[in-house]
């Protein structure tokens, strides 16, 4: 199969894809960072704006299939997710205008996709020997359990504060704070053609005091809302698809997203993130300064 002008294996890209849709559902990071992998190493594909334009749609299509399952769980603060979602729009046009006008090709983007790539890592691999989220997810999760709901619900909403209510406790924030991390993290995301779940994660529990608990599911409706955006400002300014490459890879995310949480029922997540930290740390150098070590010692890491 031809697409962007290389030929591509179909088993092959449904296979990255698969793996690409387990990671994001199991770990719940990197989605965009492999699929990015994917689509510059795996495949080959030159074209830097079709590569971020792939890349957000197939976010999209993952964060689609795990909105309603948190939804379901009451793991979703609405009107969070909305507000972030919101201010992203203005961001997420403005970082993929920029890209698409200043990063055209992979001599430009790829190095700044490294850098990206290995920030990441290092947050991956610390978050692996890091155990104070886990234990406040169990926590909650045993709390919940005992009474055999979640009692999150919204007390307060006006343009200067939202209240809800989460296990008793009562959480409040100004509805701009939000809007502006999402405006700035927008930016970022969709500049490099990633999710930007990584941003906005740390931001959420750090900044606002959300508890880890709700994060996953409000960071992912947010991000939904900046791929809809990023990836059809991408198609307005003339980044190109290939239905036929997108089609397969659609097919390997969605199987992936829901295999995800039977497989890691079977394999430790603390082995699969740090697995993924190992692999992504070598990536992002080997974007970032494969170059580099290239031109000096004529030895190419990847």
């Amino acid at each position: 199969m031809e697409a962007f002008g290389v030929e591509i294996n179909p088993v092959v890209a449904f296979l990255w894809s698969l793996l690409v849709g387990l990671v994001f559902s199991t770990v719940g990071a990197a989605g965009g960072i492999l699929a990015g992998v994917g689509h510059i190493s795996v495949f080959g594909i030159t074209q830097a704006n079709s590569i971020k334009l792939m890349n957000q749609i197939l976010i999209f299509t993952s964060t689609l299939i795990a909105v309603p399952s948190y939804w379901r769980q009451k793991r979703l603060i609405i009107i969070l997710g909305i507000l972030l979602g919101m201010g992203s729009i203005v961001g997420a046009i403005i970082g993929s205008t920029v890209s698409y006008k200043f990063l055209p090709d992979l001599k430009s983007y790829k190095p700044l996709f490294g850098v990206f790539t290995l920030v990441v890592a290092i947050k991956i691999i610390y978050d692996v020997f890091h155990t104070k989220k886990k234990r406040e997810i169990k926590e909650i999760e045993d709390k919940i359990t005992s009474v055999g709901k979640s009692d999150l619900r919204t007390i307060t909403l006006t343009f200067h504060k939202v209240e809800f209510e989460f296990t008793g406790k009562i959480y409040s924030f100004n509805p701009l704070i939000p809007a502006t991390a999402g405006f700035v993290v927008a930016i970022v995301s969709s500049a490099l053609g990633v999710g930007g779940g990584f941003l906005l994660v740390p931001f959420i529990v750090s900044v606002m005091g959300i508890p880890m608990f709700l994060v996953p599911g409000t960071s992912a409706l947010s991000i939904l809302i900046t791929m809809v955006v990023s990836a059809g400002n991408y198609l307005k300014l003339g980044a190109q698809l290939d239905m036929n490459l997108l089609g397969i890879e659609i097919v390997g995310i969605v199987l992936g997203s829901f295999l995800g949480p039977y497989l890691s029922k079977i394999l430790k997540e603390k082995k699969l993130r740090l697995l993924l930290g190992i692999l992504l740390l070598y990536i992002g150098f080997g974007y970032t300064f494969g170059g580099i070590i290239r031109d000096i010692f004529g030895i190419r890491i990847i």
